[in-house]
């Protein structure tokens, strides 16, 4: 998909996506200080179309690095366009208190998104 030459998601039609912006949520050391964790909302104004954007496990774990993966649908009854550099979900960051136990994902350090680093 290039800035001239939108992606047409047809209706029913499934696809998987990676963010342009990469995420990187440190996990704090220091107890009085909180770490980070995030979750991957869509915008209300295209699921009103049908556009659904990453509808299961929302959540950005503290101490993940890379691109998020955002599952896409077009559950409306026509194809929706989808054009770069056009916000079609929203980053919601989220303090955590304490100190979170590691847990690394599968995904970390993504680069494609199926997961491959």
């Amino acid at each position: 998909m290039g800035e001239n030459s939108p992606y047409q998601l047809e209706k029913n039609q499934f696809i998987l996506a990676k963010t342009a912006e990469r995420v990187g949520l440190p996990i704090s050391k220091i107890p009085e200080l909180p770490s980070l964790a995030a979750r991957i909302e869509g915008k209300s104004s295209l699921a009103r179309l049908g556009l659904l954007v990453h509808f299961t496990a929302p959540t950005v774990h503290p101490g993940f690095e890379g691109t998020l993966t955002l599952e896409i649908i077009n559950l409306g009854p026509v194809p929706i366009l989808l054009h770069d550099g056009v916000p079609i979900a929203q980053l919601i960051v989220e303090e955590v208190t304490g100190i979170p136990i590691p847990n690394p994902s599968q995904f970390q350090g993504q680069s494609s998104p199926e997961g491959v680093l």
